[in-house]
C-alpha cells in the first residue's frame, strides 16, 4: 500500500471512529436523561437508587462506546452522583479517591513506574524466558513464569500486556508465518499478551485493580475489612491451576508444544545482554519493592496499612541521591488516567451500596436464577454474566458494574457474600470469549497474528474451563477457608 493511500485509510478509520464515540458520547446523556425521568421510584428504588442507576447507565455507555477517555469518565462519575443527589455530600460522592485501596494503587502505579523507568521489569521477563529450552513449549512455560514475577512488580494488567508486547514480537520474528511457524506466533501472542497478563493478576490483590473492587466491594458487604491483601493471596492462590490448564490447552489445541525455536532463543538473549548488569539503581529498586511486598503479607501483625507502606517506599525511592532517576520521567511512565478510573469506579459502587440499587437490580436477577443448588445457581450466573459484559473492553468498568449487584444477589440465593461475590467475579479476570472482552487481549489481537475466529475458538472453551474450575475447585478452597458457600451470611 503506498503511504498517500495509506493516510487515507488511517483519516478514514479516524472519522469512523469518531463519529462513533461522539455518538456514544450523547446517546449516554440520553440514557442518563431518560433513566432519571422515565424510571419510576418505589419503596425499593428510590430517588437516590434512580441517580445512582442512571449514572451507571452513562457510564456503560461511555465505556462501551470510547465517548470519554475511561480517565475523565471516574472523574466524572462521582461528580454525576453529587449533581442528581445520588451521592447527599461531596466527600460521599468522591469516597473512592479517599479509600486506602486506592492509595495503595497510586503507590504501586509510581513503584512500577520506577520499574519501567529503570528496565527493571523487563530485565526480570528476559531474565527467565532467556533460561528455558529452545521449544515453543518450554518459552511458553517461561512466559507464563514472567508474567507471574511481573505481576507482583507491575500492577496493571495493560501495562504488562504492553511490558511484553516486544518481548513477544521479537520472539514472533524468529518463526515463518507460515506452517508451524504461524501457529508459534499464535500462542506466543494469544497468551504472552492476552491471557497471561490477566490471569497472573488474580493471585494477588494489588496485580490487578478489579481484585481490589472485589474486596471492596466484599468488605462493604459484610460491614468490615475482612479481606486483606494476606488474605486475598491465601483465598486466591489455589487459581494458580488455571495457568496450568491454560498452558496445556493452548498447546494441545494449537498444537504447538513440540515445535522447535528456529537458532534458539537468540533474539531474548541479545535483548537481555543489551540491557547489561543490574545497576546499583536497580537493585535499591528491587529491594525497596520487596521489603514493601513483605509488609503487606504482614499487616495483621505490624498493623501498617498497605496504603501507607506503598507511599513510604516511593519516598524512599526520592531520596536525593539514592537513585539515579528523575520524577519527571517516572510520573510519564505512571497511569493516573487508570488510577482515576479506578477512583471513579469504587465511588460508584460505594453509591450503588448506600443507595440500595445493588439489592434493587439483584433481586430481578434473582428470579430467573433456576433451582438448582449452589453448584447449578454458580455456572449459571457465571454464563448470564460473561454473555452480559461482552461488549466492555475494561475489565474493570465490567466489574466496577456487576460487583455491588452480585454481592447483593448472594443473600437473595440464600448464598454465602463472601465465597460467591470472589468466584463470579474472579471469573471476569479470565474474560477470553471475545479478542475485544479484556484491553490486554485487544492489544494482542491488534498484532494480527491470529483471526478473531482464531482467538474464540480459544478463549471461549477456556473461559468455560475457568468457570467450571471454580466452581469444582476453589468454591471447595474457599469453603476450607472459612466460607462455605452453601452457608448463607447474615
Amino acid at each position: 500500500m503506498s503511504a498517500p493511500a495509506f493516510q487515507a485509510k488511517t483519516l478514514s478509520t479516524d472519522i469512523k471512529n469518531l463519529k462513533k464515540e461522539f455518538s456514544g458520547f450523547i446517546l449516554a446523556w440520553v440514557v442518563f436523561a431518560a433513566i432519571l425521568t422515565l424510571v419510576p421510584t418505589s419503596e425499593s428504588l428510590t430517588g437516590g437508587g434512580r441517580a445512582a442507576l442512571a449514572v451507571m447507565g452513562w457510564a456503560t455507555i461511555i465505556w462501551l462506546s470510547n465517548g470519554l477517555p475511561l480517565a475523565v469518565s471516574g472523574l466524572m462519575i462521582p461528580v454525576l452522583l453529587s449533581l442528581t443527589g445520588a451521592a447527599e455530600k461531596l466527600p460521599d460522592a468522591f469516597s473512592g479517591f479517599t479509600s486506602n485501596v486506592t492509595f495503595l494503587i497510586l503507590g504501586c502505579f509510581i513503584l512500577a513506574a520506577v520499574m519501567q523507568t529503570t528496565g527493571l521489569d523487563k530485565r526480570i521477563a528476559l531474565s527467565i524466558v532467556s533460561r528455558v529450552k529452545p521449544t515453543v513449549g518450554s518459552v511458553l512455560k517461561g512466559i507464563i513464569g514472567a508474567h507471574l514475577v511481573t505481576a507482583v512488580l507491575v500492577p496493571a494488567t495493560n501495562a504488562r500486556g504492553a511490558l511484553f508486547l516486544p518481548i513477544i514480537q521479537g520472539l514472533n520474528n524468529l518463526f515463518d508465518k507460515a506452517g508451524e511457524g504461524a501457529r508459534a506466533r499464535k500462542v506466543f501472542t494469544m497468551v504472552g499478551i492476552g491471557f497471561a497478563s490477566l490471569a497472573s493478576g488474580t493471585i494477588l490483590m494489588h496485580s490487578h485493580m478489579s481484585n481490589v473492587i472485589v474486596a471492596q466491594t466484599i468488605n462493604q458487604a459484610m460491614k468490615k475489612d475482612i479481606i486483606t491483601w494476606g488474605t486475598w493471596a491465601w483465598m486466591n492462590w489455589p487459581l494458580l491451576g488455571i495457568l496450568v490448564i491454560m498452558y496445556y490447552w493452548v498447546n494441545w489445541i494449537m498444537k504447538s508444544k513440540n515445535i522447535e525455536v528456529p537458532g534458539g532463543i537468540t533474539e531474548i538473549k541479545r535483548q537481555k545482554d543489551a540491557m547489561g548488569k543490574m545497576t546499583a539503581t536497580e537493585w535499591i529498586v528491587l529491594i525497596t519493592f520487596g521489603i514493601a511486598i513483605s509488609l503487606w503479607a504482614t499487616e495483621q501483625i505490624h498493623g501498617y496499612k498497605m496504603a501507607l507502606v506503598a507511599l513510604i517506599a516511593v519516598m524512599v525511592l526520592f531520596i536525593p541521591g539514592l537513585t539515579n532517576f528523575s520524577w519527571k520521567k517516572v510520573q510519564s511512565n505512571t497511569i493516573f488516567g487508570t488510577w482515576l478510573l479506578l477512583c471513579g469506579s469504587l465511588s460508584l459502587v460505594s453509591a450503588f451500596e448506600k443507595t440500595g440499587v445493588d439489592k434493587w437490580i439483584a433481586s430481578h436477577l434473582v428470579g430467573i436464577a433456576p433451582a438448582w443448588g449452589w453448584m447449578g445457581v454458580s455456572i449459571f450466573i457465571c454464563i448470564v454474566i460473561q454473555i452480559s459484559r461482552l461488549g466492555i473492553v475494561s475489565n474493570v468498568a465490567a466489574v466496577t458494574l456487576l460487583a455491588p449487584i452480585i454481592a447483593a444477589m448472594a443473600p437473595m440465593l440464600e448464598l454465602n457474600t463472601v465465597a460467591f461475590t470472589m468466584m463470579v467475579l474472579n471469573v471476569d479476570s479470565y474474560a477470553f470469549v471475545l479478542p475485544i472482552s479484556v484491553t490486554a487481549c485487544l492489544i494482542a489481537y491488534g498484532t494480527e497474528e491470529f483471526t478473531f475466529g482464531e482467538f474464540v475458538k480459544v478463549g471461549a472453551p477456556f473461559t468455560l474451563m475457568v468457570i467450571i474450575y471454580m466452581v469444582i475447585i476453589m468454591l471447595p478452597w474457599y469453603a476450607f477457608t472459612g466460607y462455605p458457600i452453601w452457608v448463607p451470611t447474615h
